[in-house]
């Protein structure tokens, strides 16, 4: 509790003396706090003691309360430089055993930018997105390095960026640089009104020796989102080429129209070859959030996947919105299922809300499978940012 409050004192006490200085300082921040209840979320999966031969199931059932707060401050001077920094206060999970785990997140962001003309340079601890709109892949992820972008007009901007993802030593030399390196090109492209676009290539250099793996190589991806119509409609393709194995892959398309206060998206994709999507992408027990998907379901970690859902929201008032979703998912040899879930989120003020989930996957295993079992989740957030 003592470093959680230097931090913070840290962060309000720089501010302070930035502000002194007459620079433009602000801050913002968001808070949630989860309580989970997931059943079967192992799958039916046992694991059986060598020394008493007893099986028993991986984990058939259990509750969670996570939490997390997180503050940032940015500082901007007088000609236009500025710095960024953020903190995670209390990042605590309760998980079963006698206790919980609590940490402090010093750096989550900290970083300076330094605009000049049409371009800007920024370096430190950066925020990296590989898909900006759709979160299909490698989204909201922070990597420390510097990024150069160039925004040619307000409609066209593009970027490269230079990371150190894993700094090695060998036999105790750091001198030689077996490090693990990421070079990173982007473009964003707005046209016709709302749509827009972005397409974004990483290389992973790995000079990291002695480790047992080789994760040289390339992974990348494209994005459209725009109103075609009546119709909103948001694409991806993204591929991962790291390591030795396949180039995997994998790519959605989603299409909603809005009926006055109900809306109805029809979204299909598929993955191939051991490409996996963002843990933020999806619905609500295949992807879509890692702490209510269970982790076996985030699509493509069953192998090939292909999937397609109905996704439909209604606005009872300003205040309550309800979703609804129906999902046929097939595993390639690892059987098919159906999600049926919903969600309903109510805004309790400005700046404030609260969410709750429920989730059941019926899935049929394939018939290696001895012990298959429905996973079932339900969660309740509040939130809170300013």
């Amino acid at each position: 509790m003592k470093k959680v409050i230097a931090a913070a004192a840290g962060l309000m006490l720089v501010g302070t003396m930035v502000g002194t200085a007459s620079a433009d300082v602000s801050f913002s921040g968001d808070a949630r706090a989860r309580f989970l209840y997931q059943e079967n979320y192992d799958l039916g999966a046992t694991v059986t003691d060598p020394e008493t031969g007893v099986t028993s199931r991986v984990r058939e059932k259990d509750n969670k309360v996570t939490s997390r707060v997180r503050l940032q401050a940015r500082g901007t001077a007088p000609g236009g430089a500025y710095a960024v920094g953020r903190i995670g206060i209390g990042n605590g999970t309760w998980d079963g055993g006698n206790g919980g785990t609590n940490t402090v997140t010093v750096a989550d962001k900290a970083y300076i930018g330094v605009p000049m003309g049409p371009t800007v340079l920024e370096a430190g601890r950066l925020p990296t997105e590989l898909l900006k709109s759709t979160a299909f892949f490698e989204q909201d992820i922070t990597r420390d390095g510097l990024t150069w972008e160039f925004k040619a007009t307000d409609m066209a901007a593009i970027g490269v960026g230079y990371y150190i993802s894993y700094e090695a030593a060998v036999n105790g030399d750091l001198v030689n640089d077996h490090d693990e390196s990421q070079f990173y090109i982007y473009g964003d492209m707005k046209f016709g009104g709302s749509w827009g676009t972005r397409l974004g290539i990483f290389y992973n250099d790995d000079q990291v020796e002695n480790d047992g793996r080789d994760n040289d190589g390339a992974f990348g991806g494209i994005e459209f989102a725009g109103p075609g119509g009546p119709l909103a409609i948001s694409t991806a393709f993204a591929f991962d080429d790291r390591g030795e194995g396949d180039t995997g892959y994998g790519a959605f398309i989603s299409g909603g129209m809005q009926f006055g206060a109900t809306g109805v998206a029809l979204e299909a994709g598929f993955t191939k070859d051991g490409f996996v999507t963002d843990g933020d992408y999806g619905f609500v027990m295949l992807g879509g959030g890692q702490s209510m998907s269970p982790s076996s379901l985030i699509l493509g970690r069953q192998g090939d996947t292909f999937w397609i859902g109905v996704p439909v929201s209604f606005a009872v008032s300003e205040m309550l919105t309800l979703q609804a979703n129906l999902v046929y998912a097939d595993f390639d040899e690892n059987g098919d299922g159906f999600e049926i879930s919903g969600s309903a989120i109510y805004a309790i003020s400005d700046g404030c809300s609260v969410d709750l989930d429920l989730g059941y996957f019926a899935w049929s295993a394939p018939d290696t499978v001895d012990n298959e079992e429905d996973p079932f989740g339900a969660g309740l957030t509040f939130n809170v940012s300013f």
